[in-house]
Protein backbone atom coordinates (compact mmCIF):
# COMPACT_ATOMS: atom_id res chain seq x y z
CA UNK A 1 0.00 0.00 0.00
CA UNK A 2 1.00 3.60 -0.70
CA UNK A 3 0.02 7.01 0.27
CA UNK A 4 -0.71 9.25 -2.41
CA UNK A 5 -2.01 12.80 -3.02
CA UNK A 6 -3.81 13.49 -6.16
CA UNK A 7 -3.10 16.28 -8.28
CA UNK A 8 -5.55 16.33 -11.31
CA UNK A 9 -7.43 14.35 -13.62
CA UNK A 10 -5.98 14.02 -16.73
CA UNK A 11 -7.46 12.72 -20.53
CA UNK A 12 -8.98 9.54 -19.89
CA UNK A 13 -10.51 10.99 -16.90
CA UNK A 14 -8.05 9.37 -14.56
CA UNK A 15 -6.48 11.00 -11.34
CA UNK A 16 -2.66 12.03 -11.59
CA UNK A 17 -0.15 11.52 -8.49
CA UNK A 18 3.42 11.70 -8.41
CA UNK A 19 5.24 8.50 -6.21
CA UNK A 20 9.10 9.49 -6.06
CA UNK A 21 9.26 10.62 -8.75
CA UNK A 22 6.83 8.03 -10.56
CA UNK A 23 3.56 9.27 -12.30
CA UNK A 24 0.79 6.96 -10.65
CA UNK A 25 -2.62 6.76 -12.77
CA UNK A 26 -5.27 6.38 -10.52
CA UNK A 27 -8.98 5.50 -11.88
CA UNK A 28 -11.62 7.21 -9.91
CA UNK A 29 -9.86 9.61 -7.72
CA UNK A 30 -10.51 13.30 -7.40
CA UNK A 31 -8.46 16.13 -7.32
CA UNK A 32 -6.71 17.44 -4.59
CA UNK A 33 -7.18 14.40 -2.03
CA UNK A 34 -5.14 12.07 -0.57
CA UNK A 35 -5.70 8.01 -0.95
CA UNK A 36 -4.36 4.96 0.22
CA UNK A 37 -3.96 2.87 -2.99
CA UNK A 38 -2.42 -0.66 -3.85
CA UNK A 39 0.13 -0.27 -7.16
CA UNK A 40 -1.90 -2.62 -9.55
CA UNK A 41 0.23 -2.03 -12.36
CA UNK A 42 4.13 -0.65 -12.58
CA UNK A 43 5.75 0.36 -15.61
CA UNK A 44 9.39 2.08 -16.48
CA UNK A 45 8.01 5.31 -16.31
CA UNK A 46 4.57 5.11 -15.26
CA UNK A 47 2.00 3.04 -12.48
CA UNK A 48 -1.74 2.64 -11.75
CA UNK A 49 -2.90 2.22 -8.82
CA UNK A 50 -6.39 1.30 -7.19
CA UNK A 51 -7.86 3.22 -4.28
CA UNK A 52 -8.38 1.62 -1.28
CA UNK A 53 -9.44 4.27 1.44
CA UNK A 54 -9.84 8.25 1.01
CA UNK A 55 -7.92 9.48 4.01
CA UNK A 56 -9.21 12.85 2.90
CA UNK A 57 -11.96 13.34 -0.06
CA UNK A 58 -11.73 16.19 -2.27
CA UNK A 59 -14.05 19.05 -1.91
CA UNK A 60 -15.60 18.06 -5.29
CA UNK A 61 -15.77 14.39 -4.87
CA UNK A 62 -20.00 13.86 -4.17
CA UNK A 63 -21.62 9.65 -4.12
CA UNK A 64 -21.96 8.54 -7.66
CA UNK A 65 -25.77 7.86 -8.06
CA UNK A 66 -25.46 4.84 -10.66
CA UNK A 67 -25.34 1.36 -8.72
CA UNK A 68 -23.16 0.32 -11.61
CA UNK A 69 -20.92 3.10 -11.60
CA UNK A 70 -16.99 2.08 -11.31
CA UNK A 71 -17.77 -1.54 -13.19
CA UNK A 72 -19.60 -0.11 -16.51
CA UNK A 73 -17.02 1.68 -18.69
CA UNK A 74 -19.58 4.49 -19.63
CA UNK A 75 -18.86 6.84 -17.61
CA UNK A 76 -15.74 8.52 -15.54
CA UNK A 77 -16.49 11.33 -13.79
CA UNK A 78 -19.94 10.66 -12.18
CA UNK A 79 -17.97 10.78 -8.76
CA UNK A 80 -17.36 14.72 -8.63
CA UNK A 81 -20.30 17.27 -8.25
CA UNK A 82 -20.91 18.53 -11.74
CA UNK A 83 -19.42 21.92 -11.09
CA UNK A 84 -16.10 20.35 -10.31
CA UNK A 85 -16.39 18.20 -13.80
CA UNK A 86 -16.56 21.34 -15.71
CA UNK A 87 -13.49 22.76 -14.24
CA UNK A 88 -11.88 19.24 -14.75
CA UNK A 89 -12.85 19.28 -18.51
CA UNK A 90 -11.97 22.93 -19.01
CA UNK A 91 -8.24 22.05 -17.45
CA UNK A 92 -8.16 19.11 -19.64
CA UNK A 93 -8.49 21.05 -22.84
CA UNK A 94 -5.95 23.69 -21.78
CA UNK A 95 -3.50 20.86 -20.91
CA UNK A 96 -3.54 19.11 -24.65
CA UNK A 97 -3.85 22.87 -25.80
CA UNK A 98 -0.68 23.74 -24.58
CA UNK A 99 1.43 20.07 -24.33
CA UNK A 100 0.51 18.62 -27.46
CA UNK A 101 0.23 21.68 -29.79
CA UNK A 102 2.12 24.74 -27.74
CA UNK A 103 -1.06 26.94 -27.90
CA UNK A 104 -1.54 29.46 -25.15
CA UNK A 105 -4.91 30.58 -25.72
CA UNK A 106 -7.16 31.19 -23.12
CA UNK A 107 -9.85 28.78 -22.70
CA UNK A 108 -13.11 29.90 -22.32
CA UNK A 109 -15.30 28.84 -19.12
CA UNK A 110 -17.35 25.73 -20.39
CA UNK A 111 -21.44 25.55 -20.94
CA UNK A 112 -22.27 23.12 -18.85
CA UNK A 113 -25.95 21.50 -19.34
CA UNK A 114 -28.85 22.75 -17.48
CA UNK A 115 -29.88 18.94 -16.92
CA UNK A 116 -26.92 16.89 -16.95
CA UNK A 117 -28.75 13.26 -16.53
CA UNK A 118 -30.97 11.52 -19.19
CA UNK A 119 -29.31 13.17 -21.87
CA UNK A 120 -28.36 11.09 -24.30
CA UNK A 121 -30.66 10.58 -27.34
CA UNK A 122 -29.11 7.77 -28.74
CA UNK A 123 -27.58 4.46 -26.92
CA UNK A 124 -25.82 1.29 -28.38
CA UNK A 125 -26.38 -1.99 -26.73
CA UNK A 126 -23.60 -5.00 -27.54
CA UNK A 127 -25.66 -8.36 -27.19
CA UNK A 128 -23.77 -11.40 -25.99
CA UNK A 129 -25.12 -14.97 -24.79
CA UNK A 130 -24.92 -15.47 -21.19
CA UNK A 131 -22.51 -17.81 -20.18
CA UNK A 132 -22.99 -21.74 -19.36
CA UNK A 133 -22.87 -21.08 -15.75
CA UNK A 134 -24.65 -17.90 -15.75
CA UNK A 135 -28.06 -18.74 -17.88
CA UNK A 136 -31.02 -18.85 -16.13
CA UNK A 137 -33.52 -22.12 -16.34
CA UNK A 138 -36.43 -20.64 -17.93
CA UNK A 139 -38.09 -23.62 -17.99
CA UNK A 140 -37.68 -25.85 -14.41
CA UNK A 141 -37.28 -24.90 -11.04
CA UNK A 142 -35.98 -27.85 -10.07
CA UNK A 143 -32.83 -28.09 -7.97
CA UNK A 144 -30.62 -31.35 -8.17
CA UNK A 145 -29.47 -32.90 -4.95
CA UNK A 146 -27.98 -36.29 -4.25
CA UNK A 147 -31.41 -37.83 -3.98
CA UNK A 148 -33.12 -36.29 -7.24
CA UNK A 149 -35.22 -38.87 -9.21
CA UNK A 150 -34.44 -39.62 -13.03
CA UNK A 151 -37.62 -37.10 -14.03
CA UNK A 152 -35.45 -34.38 -11.96
CA UNK A 153 -32.85 -34.84 -13.66
CA UNK A 154 -34.49 -35.02 -17.48
CA UNK A 155 -35.94 -31.89 -16.70
CA UNK A 156 -32.78 -30.28 -15.35
CA UNK A 157 -30.99 -31.67 -18.34
CA UNK A 158 -33.54 -29.88 -20.80
CA UNK A 159 -33.51 -26.70 -18.83
CA UNK A 160 -29.61 -26.60 -19.01
CA UNK A 161 -30.28 -26.72 -23.46
CA UNK A 162 -32.86 -24.26 -23.28
CA UNK A 163 -32.57 -21.13 -24.95
CA UNK A 164 -31.61 -18.41 -22.19
CA UNK A 165 -31.90 -14.31 -22.47
CA UNK A 166 -29.21 -12.80 -23.49
CA UNK A 167 -26.74 -10.58 -21.90
CA UNK A 168 -27.68 -6.80 -22.93
CA UNK A 169 -25.72 -3.81 -21.27
CA UNK A 170 -22.40 -2.26 -21.91
CA UNK A 171 -18.77 -3.63 -21.53
CA UNK A 172 -16.47 -3.04 -18.98
CA UNK A 173 -13.66 -0.03 -19.51
CA UNK A 174 -11.17 -0.98 -21.49
CA UNK A 175 -12.93 -4.18 -22.11
CA UNK A 176 -14.95 -6.70 -23.93
CA UNK A 177 -16.35 -7.98 -20.83
CA UNK A 178 -20.13 -7.49 -21.04
CA UNK A 179 -21.90 -6.48 -17.99
CA UNK A 180 -26.13 -6.89 -17.95
CA UNK A 181 -27.12 -3.52 -17.04
CA UNK A 182 -30.71 -3.20 -16.80
CA UNK A 183 -30.50 1.19 -16.55
CA UNK A 184 -28.53 3.64 -17.94
CA UNK A 185 -28.98 7.49 -15.72
CA UNK A 186 -27.60 9.10 -18.84
CA UNK A 187 -30.82 8.23 -21.56
CA UNK A 188 -34.17 8.99 -20.99
CA UNK A 189 -36.28 6.12 -18.87
CA UNK A 190 -38.38 4.85 -21.68
CA UNK A 191 -34.90 3.25 -23.63
CA UNK A 192 -34.55 1.02 -20.30
CA UNK A 193 -38.30 -0.23 -21.18
CA UNK A 194 -37.87 -0.59 -24.74
CA UNK A 195 -34.35 -2.73 -23.71
CA UNK A 196 -36.08 -4.32 -20.72
CA UNK A 197 -38.84 -5.23 -23.92
CA UNK A 198 -35.92 -6.18 -26.80
CA UNK A 199 -34.52 -8.72 -24.27
CA UNK A 200 -37.78 -10.67 -23.64
CA UNK A 201 -38.37 -10.36 -27.41
CA UNK A 202 -35.39 -11.94 -28.26
CA UNK A 203 -35.87 -14.89 -26.04
CA UNK A 204 -39.00 -15.20 -27.35
CA UNK A 205 -38.24 -15.39 -30.73
CA UNK A 206 -35.20 -17.87 -30.18
CA UNK A 207 -32.76 -15.65 -31.44
CA UNK A 208 -29.48 -16.43 -31.02
CA UNK A 209 -26.79 -13.45 -29.27
CA UNK A 210 -23.86 -13.18 -30.85
CA UNK A 211 -20.53 -15.22 -29.46
CA UNK A 212 -17.57 -13.00 -30.88
CA UNK A 213 -15.04 -15.54 -29.17
CA UNK A 214 -16.16 -18.19 -31.88
CA UNK A 215 -18.04 -16.08 -34.20
CA UNK A 216 -21.04 -17.49 -33.70
CA UNK A 217 -24.82 -16.35 -33.25
CA UNK A 218 -26.61 -13.54 -34.57
CA UNK A 219 -27.69 -10.85 -32.80
CA UNK A 220 -24.68 -8.49 -32.56
CA UNK A 221 -25.86 -5.00 -31.28
CA UNK A 222 -29.11 -2.79 -30.69
CA UNK A 223 -29.53 0.59 -31.34
CA UNK A 224 -32.15 3.37 -30.27
CA UNK A 225 -32.25 6.54 -31.10
CA UNK A 226 -35.17 8.54 -29.76
CA UNK A 227 -36.12 11.77 -30.84
CA UNK A 228 -38.30 12.05 -27.18
CA UNK A 229 -41.34 10.71 -28.64
CA UNK A 230 -40.48 8.53 -31.06
CA UNK A 231 -37.30 5.57 -31.08
CA UNK A 232 -36.04 3.59 -33.77
CA UNK A 233 -34.52 0.11 -32.75
CA UNK A 234 -31.82 -0.71 -34.92
CA UNK A 235 -31.01 -4.16 -34.88
CA UNK A 236 -27.16 -5.40 -36.41
CA UNK A 237 -26.80 -8.77 -36.89
CA UNK A 238 -24.13 -11.13 -38.52
CA UNK A 239 -26.44 -12.97 -40.82
CA UNK A 240 -29.63 -11.28 -43.23
CA UNK A 241 -31.65 -13.68 -41.55
CA UNK A 242 -33.54 -12.15 -38.66
CA UNK A 243 -36.98 -14.07 -36.91
CA UNK A 244 -40.65 -12.65 -37.98
CA UNK A 245 -41.34 -12.76 -34.20
CA UNK A 246 -38.74 -10.69 -33.19
CA UNK A 247 -39.25 -7.93 -35.64
CA UNK A 248 -42.72 -8.42 -34.49
CA UNK A 249 -42.19 -8.35 -30.94
CA UNK A 250 -40.04 -4.86 -30.83
CA UNK A 251 -42.24 -2.88 -33.13
CA UNK A 252 -45.41 -3.68 -30.72
CA UNK A 253 -43.41 -2.06 -27.79
CA UNK A 254 -44.33 1.11 -26.66
CA UNK A 255 -42.47 4.55 -28.09
CA UNK A 256 -40.87 2.47 -30.67
CA UNK A 257 -41.67 3.98 -34.49
CA UNK A 258 -39.39 1.86 -36.92
CA UNK A 259 -37.14 -1.33 -37.13
CA UNK A 260 -34.63 -1.69 -38.81
CA UNK A 261 -31.50 -4.28 -39.61
CA UNK A 262 -28.06 -3.90 -40.22
CA UNK A 263 -25.94 -6.75 -41.57
CA UNK A 264 -22.39 -7.07 -40.32
CA UNK A 265 -21.15 -10.73 -41.05
CA UNK A 266 -17.29 -9.94 -40.41
CA UNK A 267 -15.18 -10.48 -37.40
CA UNK A 268 -14.91 -7.13 -36.18
CA UNK A 269 -15.50 -4.22 -33.24
CA UNK A 270 -17.36 -2.30 -36.04
CA UNK A 271 -21.31 -2.35 -34.57
CA UNK A 272 -23.15 -1.39 -37.81
CA UNK A 273 -23.04 -2.71 -41.77
CA UNK A 274 -22.73 -0.44 -44.66
CA UNK A 275 -26.90 -0.12 -44.97
CA UNK A 276 -29.71 -1.07 -43.31
CA UNK A 277 -32.77 -2.79 -44.62
CA UNK A 278 -36.50 -1.57 -42.73
CA UNK A 279 -38.39 -4.20 -41.43
CA UNK A 280 -41.50 -2.17 -39.71
CA UNK A 281 -42.65 1.64 -38.95
CA UNK A 282 -40.39 4.30 -40.34
CA UNK A 283 -36.59 4.39 -40.37
CA UNK A 284 -36.07 8.76 -40.02
CA UNK A 285 -36.52 10.31 -36.89
CA UNK A 286 -37.13 14.12 -36.93
CA UNK A 287 -34.64 16.66 -34.58
CA UNK A 288 -35.39 20.33 -33.67
CA UNK A 289 -32.20 22.63 -33.27
CA UNK A 290 -32.49 26.32 -33.35
CA UNK A 291 -36.23 26.51 -35.54
CA UNK A 292 -34.84 24.28 -37.95
CA UNK A 293 -36.09 20.66 -38.61
CA UNK A 294 -33.30 17.72 -39.42
CA UNK A 295 -34.64 14.14 -40.55
CA UNK A 296 -31.63 11.70 -39.80
CA UNK A 297 -31.57 8.44 -40.89
CA UNK A 298 -29.74 5.46 -38.93
CA UNK A 299 -26.41 5.10 -40.28
CA UNK A 300 -26.35 9.26 -40.06
CA UNK A 301 -24.20 10.84 -37.43
CA UNK A 302 -26.17 13.00 -34.84
CA UNK A 303 -24.95 14.72 -31.93
CA UNK A 304 -26.19 12.44 -29.17
CA UNK A 305 -27.14 15.69 -26.84
CA UNK A 306 -29.81 17.24 -28.68
CA UNK A 307 -30.32 20.12 -25.98
CA UNK A 308 -26.02 20.84 -26.23
CA UNK A 309 -26.61 20.62 -29.71
CA UNK A 310 -28.71 24.28 -30.12
CA UNK A 311 -25.44 25.67 -28.14
CA UNK A 312 -22.74 24.21 -30.07
CA UNK A 313 -24.15 25.68 -33.07
CA UNK A 314 -24.67 29.34 -31.40
CA UNK A 315 -20.82 28.99 -30.69
CA UNK A 316 -20.06 28.15 -34.17
CA UNK A 317 -22.40 30.91 -35.93
CA UNK A 318 -20.98 33.45 -33.58
CA UNK A 319 -17.25 32.55 -34.65
CA UNK A 320 -17.95 32.31 -38.19
CA UNK A 321 -18.98 36.27 -37.72
CA UNK A 322 -20.71 36.30 -40.96
CA UNK A 323 -21.62 39.44 -42.59
CA UNK A 324 -24.03 38.07 -45.34
CA UNK A 325 -21.80 37.18 -48.13
CA UNK A 326 -19.29 34.79 -47.57
CA UNK A 327 -18.85 31.40 -49.05
CA UNK A 328 -18.36 28.61 -46.38
CA UNK A 329 -16.82 25.38 -46.93
CA UNK A 330 -18.80 23.12 -44.73
CA UNK A 331 -16.27 20.07 -44.33
CA UNK A 332 -17.64 16.40 -42.70
CA UNK A 333 -21.20 18.05 -43.03
CA UNK A 334 -23.61 15.03 -41.68
CA UNK A 335 -26.95 15.58 -41.80
CA UNK A 336 -26.40 19.28 -42.63
CA UNK A 337 -27.11 21.19 -39.38
CA UNK A 338 -24.21 23.37 -39.34
CA UNK A 339 -24.55 23.99 -42.74
CA UNK A 340 -28.09 24.79 -43.03
CA UNK A 341 -28.13 26.98 -39.58
CA UNK A 342 -25.39 28.67 -41.55
CA UNK A 343 -26.78 29.08 -44.95
CA UNK A 344 -29.28 32.17 -43.36
CA UNK A 345 -26.68 34.42 -42.68
CA UNK A 346 -24.23 34.26 -45.48
CA UNK A 347 -24.27 33.99 -49.69
CA UNK A 348 -23.11 30.27 -50.37
CA UNK A 349 -22.49 26.96 -47.90
CA UNK A 350 -21.06 23.84 -49.76
CA UNK A 351 -21.24 20.81 -47.50
CA UNK A 352 -18.78 18.06 -47.74
CA UNK A 353 -19.47 14.67 -46.14
CA UNK A 354 -18.75 10.56 -47.01
CA UNK A 355 -21.95 8.69 -45.80
CA UNK A 356 -24.36 8.40 -48.52
CA UNK A 357 -27.22 8.38 -46.03
CA UNK A 358 -26.13 11.57 -44.31
CA UNK A 359 -25.59 13.21 -47.46
CA UNK A 360 -29.57 12.47 -48.57
CA UNK A 361 -30.31 13.74 -45.48
CA UNK A 362 -28.45 16.45 -45.43
CA UNK A 363 -30.00 17.76 -49.35
CA UNK A 364 -34.02 16.88 -48.06
CA UNK A 365 -33.41 18.99 -44.43
CA UNK A 366 -32.10 21.89 -47.28
CA UNK A 367 -35.02 21.54 -49.12
CA UNK A 368 -36.95 21.02 -46.18
CA UNK A 369 -35.68 24.56 -44.82
CA UNK A 370 -35.94 26.52 -48.29
CA UNK A 371 -32.21 26.88 -48.03
CA UNK A 372 -31.32 27.47 -51.56
CA UNK A 373 -28.13 28.56 -51.66
CA UNK A 374 -26.26 25.53 -50.02
CA UNK A 375 -24.87 22.66 -52.00
CA UNK A 376 -23.86 19.47 -50.30
CA UNK A 377 -20.74 17.31 -52.08
CA UNK A 378 -20.49 13.47 -51.47
CA UNK A 379 -17.33 11.89 -51.11
CA UNK A 380 -13.92 11.99 -49.26
CA UNK A 381 -12.99 15.26 -47.43
CA UNK A 382 -9.51 14.74 -49.02
CA UNK A 383 -10.36 14.82 -52.36
CA UNK A 384 -13.67 16.98 -52.38
CA UNK A 385 -11.66 19.87 -50.82
CA UNK A 386 -8.35 19.84 -53.47
CA UNK A 387 -11.25 20.59 -56.00
CA UNK A 388 -12.50 23.57 -54.33
CA UNK A 389 -11.22 27.30 -55.22
CA UNK A 390 -12.32 29.13 -53.02
CA UNK A 391 -13.99 29.62 -49.18
CA UNK A 392 -14.04 33.18 -46.88
CA UNK A 393 -14.63 30.52 -43.85
CA UNK A 394 -14.03 27.09 -43.65
CA UNK A 395 -16.11 24.84 -40.31
CA UNK A 396 -14.88 21.55 -40.03
CA UNK A 397 -16.55 19.24 -37.65
CA UNK A 398 -13.77 15.85 -38.22
CA UNK A 399 -14.40 12.46 -35.87
CA UNK A 400 -12.37 11.58 -32.65
CA UNK A 401 -9.17 11.34 -35.14
CA UNK A 402 -8.87 14.58 -36.23
CA UNK A 403 -8.14 15.82 -39.59
CA UNK A 404 -5.32 14.70 -41.91
CA UNK A 405 -2.74 17.19 -42.40
CA UNK A 406 -3.75 17.26 -46.27
CA UNK A 407 -6.99 18.63 -45.65
CA UNK A 408 -5.44 20.91 -43.20
CA UNK A 409 -2.83 21.93 -46.25
CA UNK A 410 -6.20 22.19 -48.37
CA UNK A 411 -7.63 24.53 -45.90
CA UNK A 412 -4.88 26.59 -46.18
CA UNK A 413 -4.20 26.85 -49.65
CA UNK A 414 -7.59 28.40 -49.72
CA UNK A 415 -6.39 31.31 -46.97
CA UNK A 416 -9.72 31.22 -45.84
CA UNK A 417 -10.23 34.53 -43.41
CA UNK A 418 -11.55 32.30 -40.59
CA UNK A 419 -11.60 28.29 -39.45
CA UNK A 420 -14.00 27.20 -36.90
CA UNK A 421 -13.04 23.98 -35.98
CA UNK A 422 -15.32 21.50 -33.86
CA UNK A 423 -13.47 18.73 -31.94
CA UNK A 424 -14.55 16.00 -29.69
CA UNK A 425 -10.98 15.31 -28.80
CA UNK A 426 -8.19 17.79 -27.32
CA UNK A 427 -5.69 15.80 -28.16
CA UNK A 428 -6.13 15.71 -31.98
CA UNK A 429 -7.24 19.46 -31.93
CA UNK A 430 -4.35 20.22 -30.76
CA UNK A 431 -2.19 18.47 -32.81
CA UNK A 432 -4.48 20.12 -35.55
CA UNK A 433 -3.81 23.62 -33.86
CA UNK A 434 -0.36 23.38 -34.17
CA UNK A 435 -0.20 22.80 -37.78
CA UNK A 436 -2.81 25.50 -39.02
CA UNK A 437 -0.69 28.00 -37.07
CA UNK A 438 2.76 26.91 -38.52
CA UNK A 439 0.40 27.48 -42.30
CA UNK A 440 -0.23 30.37 -41.35
CA UNK A 441 -3.15 30.18 -38.94
CA UNK A 442 -3.60 32.01 -34.98
CA UNK A 443 -6.02 30.52 -32.69
CA UNK A 444 -7.98 33.04 -31.17
CA UNK A 445 -10.80 31.44 -29.26
CA UNK A 446 -11.24 28.09 -27.48
CA UNK A 447 -14.55 27.43 -26.10
CA UNK A 448 -15.65 23.93 -24.84
CA UNK A 449 -19.44 22.64 -24.28
CA UNK A 450 -20.39 19.87 -22.20
CA UNK A 451 -22.17 17.83 -24.60
CA UNK A 452 -21.05 14.77 -22.10
CA UNK A 453 -21.67 15.31 -18.62
CA UNK A 454 -20.63 12.52 -16.40
CA UNK A 455 -17.72 11.51 -19.20
CA UNK A 456 -14.48 12.68 -19.78
CA UNK A 457 -15.65 13.56 -23.69
CA UNK A 458 -15.60 17.29 -23.90
CA UNK A 459 -17.02 19.33 -27.48
CA UNK A 460 -14.85 22.08 -27.90
CA UNK A 461 -15.39 25.17 -30.56
CA UNK A 462 -12.51 26.78 -31.83
CA UNK A 463 -11.87 30.15 -34.07
CA UNK A 464 -8.76 30.40 -36.27
CA UNK A 465 -7.73 33.69 -38.13
CA UNK A 466 -5.49 34.24 -41.47
CA UNK A 467 -2.58 36.55 -40.45
CA UNK A 468 -1.67 39.13 -41.59
CA UNK A 469 1.23 40.27 -43.34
Amino acid sequence: MVELVVDRIVAGGTGLAQLDGLKVFVPFAAPQERVRARITVRKKDYAVAQIAEILEPSPIRVPAPCPFYGACGGCQLQHLSYEGQLIVKKLIVNDALQRIGRVFVPVRNISGHSEPWRYRNKTQYPVQPQEPNQALRQDSSASLTPSSTPEQEQTAARADRAPSRPKVGFYRQDSHVLLDIPTCLLHPEALDRIRAGAVEAIFAADETAYDERNHKGNIRHLVFRTSGTETVVTVSTRTQNIKPLLVERLAALAGVSGIVQTVNPDRTNRILGNRTVLLAGRAELHFQVLDKSFRVSPLSFFQVNTGQAEELCRKVLRYCAPTGGETVLDLYSGVGMLTIILAGFVGKVVGCEIEGSAIADARFNAELAGADNVEFIAGDVDNVIASIDRADIVVLDPPRKGASPATIKHITRLRPDRVVYVSCNPATLARDLKLFEELGYQTTDVEPTDMFPQTFHVEVVTRLERKRG
